[in-house]
């Protein structure tokens, strides 16, 4: 089968595939591996490919509505999102006067109560982050840096509560442990034993790190 794809080559020594939430196919390989070889892997990968194309197919149609600016999450649900003369984050509808305006508008009404359920949490876990931050990433949920500074995406405040919850217990775990690790893993466990689930709800609402 033959698939549209971006290909990086480099020093490295195998060969893999990615593939992001809007279905863009990524090929990193080493400098010399052929073009048959390639497509010989796309095709030994296909059926996992055409698995993952057809799921995020399905989830960008069902938030059509989400890419183009009709609608937009807040705690897991979906609101209008309408363009008027004022920026309210309402019970039903979110308004704004411009696109730029989701950013300050979710920071200033959600922030506060959200910066205290991280405290909480840490308290909780017992892990002190160096300082908590929102901004506003592409690609992520959250970030800690080599000096634990923790670093949320604004858009966490479209997640669910239960997902949202899960972003910040991995985002603190990563306070003892800077990687995936299978230690890291176990570390999340212990305060969140359903995080494969949860971890898979969050892939449902990744798009969205690409969409403002």
């Amino acid at each position: 089968m033959q698939y549209s794809y971006k290909l990086i080559r480099s020093p490295r020594k195998s060969i893999s595939v990615s593939i992001s939430n809007q279905n863009e196919i990524t090929v990193r390989c080493p400098w010399s591996l052929s073009k048959a070889d390639i497509i010989k892997f796309l095709d030994e990968k296909s059926e996992w490919i055409e698995k993952v194309v057809q799921n995020n197919a399905v989830r960008l149609a069902r938030n059509d509505d989400v890419i183009e600016h009709r609608s937009i999450y807040f705690n897991g649900k979906k609101l209008p999102l309408i363009m008027s003369d004022k920026t309210e984050l309402a019970a039903d509808a979110v308004y704004i006067k411009k696109i730029d305006d989701i950013e300050g508008l979710y920071k200033k009404e959600c922030s506060d109560a959200f910066l205290k359920q991280v405290n909480e949490i840490s308290e909780m876990m017992l892990i002190k982050p160096a300082s908590i931050g929102i901004k506003k990433y592409k690609g992520r949920w959250g970030c800690c840096d080599s000096k634990n500074n923790l670093y949320f995406n604004f858009m966490i405040f479209m997640l669910p509560p239960d997902v949202r919850r899960y972003v910040i217990i991995h985002e603190l775990c990563h306070v003892l442990c800077h990687n995936h690790s299978q230690a890291f893993w176990k570390l999340v466990s212990d305060y969140e034993p359903d995080y494969r689930e949860l971890k898979k709800k969050l892939s449902y609402y990744d798009f969205l790190t690409q969409v403002y």
